[in-house]
């Protein structure tokens, strides 16, 4: 079993272009009924992408598919975008070249899906925003292609505490052996899935904190990555469940876990023309690479501040920044060294580090995109590379974001964020985001009450 996309899909690109294609679309050439019959599936999870982290899904039976493929199925646009009660229903249209049968559970099969408004592409839709960079970086003769290391926290079934009581007993657990055994029956039913959908899986890693885990697997085109990035949360989440616990991938889940949840994401850029990757140079004597990636760091760089509100999306998520350590808050890049925030860790990638485990997986990938072309087509700089510990010298850096608001308002005064994304993107995404941190300050907290209470 694998992810069943049809050769002219490799890419990652449908043959009919979302960004401009109106309502009704053809079947094409997948037939989602046609196959479901073929394959034994009886409902489609038709999902889509939020402007939060989290995928939603409409669930739609065998016999009704090929109208949904051609015409999507409604849902009210207020409930996760910028709109209200008045706007008409938004249509959730499935891509065909997406179908994922679920190992686990054969009857259904997960489709990852584009926005329509009107009859017409939706312009808050995550998954649209990183089609369009995908063509921008195709025009430019790129295709950028990534990997992702997602980690995620192992809980007891109502998540109030860790799922491994054993576990917590010991400072530090990295890549600790009897807790991986203990929890292997969750763990490795993860890893085979994946090996089921030939998604390459190559390492099971125990991270440092308690009961958090990562599992990493192949690269792909960033849009597939992204599609398959948000089905692996639903997945893992799901088969925890099965058994008995429940995975998160906020990015402090408890008070006092030695590490927190981040998103590493690797990328490179890959010539349309040979499939060959552009970021390697033997000829540089520092780190092995070429110019085109010197410059997409410096776009990198220029830029990381105000897209961090699409990376570290949440108010959780500045718990995980101010960390610090091994946790980048700094803007700053160096070669194979893990206390910053743009990392060369080899001649073919570059490890960008600071987005976390709540961020939306199409917007993670879209701004990555984005601000590396920028950086490209403007020959941007990124500076001196930094060899030592950054936490030592915290005074030679800027700092990112320390607070969602913070983030928020760089996002809102970014012209190149409004320029690339356009402006209903990237206020849809603020007027979320203001909300929730509108609630959050509403909230009285346990901290409030021990350190106020003799007031």
């Amino acid at each position: 079993m694998a992810d069943l996309v049809g050769s002219r899909a490799e890419s990652g690109f449908t043959e009919l272009d979302p960004d401009r294609t109106p309502l009704p679309l053809p079947v094409g050439d997948v037939d989602l009924e046609k196959k479901a019959k073929e394959l034994g599936i009886k409902y489609f999870l038709v999902s889509y992408s939020t402007l939060n982290s989290d995928s939603r899904v409409s669930v739609v039976p065998r016999r009704a598919i090929r109208d949904v493929q051609r015409r999507g199925c409604g849902v009210p646009a207020a409930m996760f975008f910028k709109a209200d009660g008045a706007d008409p229903e938004m249509n959730i249209v499935p891509d065909p070249n997406t179908l994922i049968q679920l190992p686990w559970k054969r009857e259904y099969g997960w489709l990852s899906s584009n926005l329509y408004l009107n009859g017409k592409p939706f312009s808050q839709c995550p998954r649209r925003a990183l089609i369009r960079q995908m063509q921008r970086a195709r025009n430019m003769g790129f295709v950028m292609k990534s990997g992702i290391e997602p980690e995620f926290t192992l809980l007891n079934k109502d998540g109030s505490a860790v799922g491994d009581p054993l576990d917590a007993q010991q400072p530090m657990s990295l890549q600790e052996p009897l807790s991986i055994m203990r929890n292997s029956n969750i763990i490795m039913k993860i890893y085979d899935v994946m090996e089921e959908l030939n998604w390459e899986p190559y390492e099971v890693d125990h991270e440092a904190a308690c009961c958090q885990y990562e599992i990493n697997y192949g690269f792909a085109d960033a849009l597939k990555t992204a599609d398959r990035h948000a089905f692996m949360k639903f997945m893992i989440k799901e088969i925890a469940e099965l058994e008995g616990f429940r995975i998160t991938f906020m990015p402090v889940p408890l008070p006092n876990l030695l590490c927190s949840n981040g998103l590493h994401v690797n990328v490179s850029l890959w010539s349309t023309k040979d499939d060959k990757n552009l970021f390697t140079d033997a000829s540089d004597p520092a780190l092995g690479i070429s110019q085109t990636a010197y410059h997409f760091l410096g776009g990198l760089m220029k830029h990381v501040k105000e897209s961090c509100a699409f990376l570290c999306p949440t108010v959780n998520s500045y718990k995980r920044l101010n960390l610090g350590a091994w946790c980048p808050n700094t803007v700053s890049w160096g070669g194979n060294n893990r206390t910053v925030l743009l990392r060369v860790p080899a001649n073919n990638r570059i490890e960008h580090r600071l987005a976390d485990g709540s961020a939306n997986p199409h917007l993670t990938q879209a701004v990555i995109l984005a601000a590396g072309l920028d950086g490209i087509e403007n020959k941007i700089d990124p500076g001196s590379r930094t060899d030592f510990e950054v936490p030592k010298h915290p005074e030679r850096f800027q700092k990112v974001p320390e607070s969602l608001i913070d983030a928020l308002a760089l996002l809102r005064g970014s012209q190149f964020l409004r320029s690339t994304f356009g402006d209903a993107l990237v206020n849809g995404f603020n007027y979320v985001k203001e909300k929730e941190w509108r609630l959050y300050l509403s909230h009285l907290s346990q901290w409030e009450r021990d350190y106020y209470m003799n007031c």
